[in-house]
Formats: structure tokens, sequence, C-alpha cells
């Protein structure tokens, strides 16, 4: 003979072993809000394009500052809209940017540079009296400023 548990009622024409409507709908309804809110920020990719941009060109400034503090002349980056390059004693360098094959590095479509060129003077690695800001944005609206502190050249 069949026992009859806690939650069941005898001879009952329901089962209750099943999910209700509206437990289906408003399980469809969280599945809805949350596609909206996180699918556009999935596809919208500009923000990352920028940062990413950001830490390459931080990495050439480095390297720019690295190459006028073991030589004896200047150093720099000039920057032009979608692009930039590497220069030594205010002339195009002979030498490629770090994982770039040639000394041009050309930004992620969308993304923008803006900033004055930048001159890390020799055995010191100093840009100068002044901070320079470059900025780096994308069309989506999004941007990220770097920043080299005067005299001592801190990339941030």
């Amino acid at each position: 003979m069949k026992e009859i548990g806690d939650n069941q009622i005898p001879n009952s024409k329901f089962n209750s072993n099943g999910f209700t409507l509206i437990e289906i709908i408003s399980v469809l309804v969280i599945i809805g809000i949350l596609s909206a809110v996180i699918i556009p920020r999935m596809t919208a990719t500009d923000v990352y394009d920028v940062m990413s941009e950001t830490q390459i060109l931080k990495t050439h400034l480095r390297y720019a500052q690295f190459r006028a503090m073991s030589d004896k002349v200047s150093w720099g980056i000039e920057f032009s809209g979608n692009s930039y390059k590497l220069l030594k004693n205010e002339s195009d360098a002979p030498t490629h940017l770090p994982n770039d094959d040639s000394n041009t590095h050309d930004l992620q479509n969308g993304v923008s540079v803006s900033g004055s060129t930048v001159h890390f003077t020799p055995c010191w690695g100093s840009p100068g009296a002044s901070d320079i800001l470059i900025t780096l944005s994308a069309d989506g609206g999004h941007s990220e400023t770097v920043t080299i502190t005067k005299y001592t050249g801190f990339i941030q």
C-alpha cells in the first residue's frame, strides 16, 4: 500500500510536482530584464579599445623614455589623429616600436589620440618643466588620459 507523505493529499486531482504559470512568467521576465541590461554592454567595445590602446601607449612612452636615458640624444613620440610615431633626436626613429612592424603605431578603428609631442631628455628621461597630458578617445565617447609628470617623467 502506498503511504501518504506530509505534502500529499490523498485522492487529489492536482499534482504539486510542477511549476505554476506565475513562476514560469516570473523567470521569463527576469531573463528579459537581464538581457536588456547585459547585451548592450557586451557589444559596446569602445571602452575596451581605448583601455587597451592606453596600455600600449604607456608601454611605448616608457620605451622612448628608456631609449633616451640610454642614449646621448632625445627620444620621443609624436601624435597625429589615429596614430603616433617614435622619434629619435626630433626625427623619425630608425627603430621599431615594441610589438609593431615600424616606428609608427596605428590605433584601433574609432580610437584617436590628442596631445603634444613628447621629448625625453638624454640621460635623465625628463619630459621637461611641465606635465604632459595625452588623451585617447573613442567614437562612443569614452576617453582615457595619460599623464607624464614634469621633471621625473613618471607615466600614469
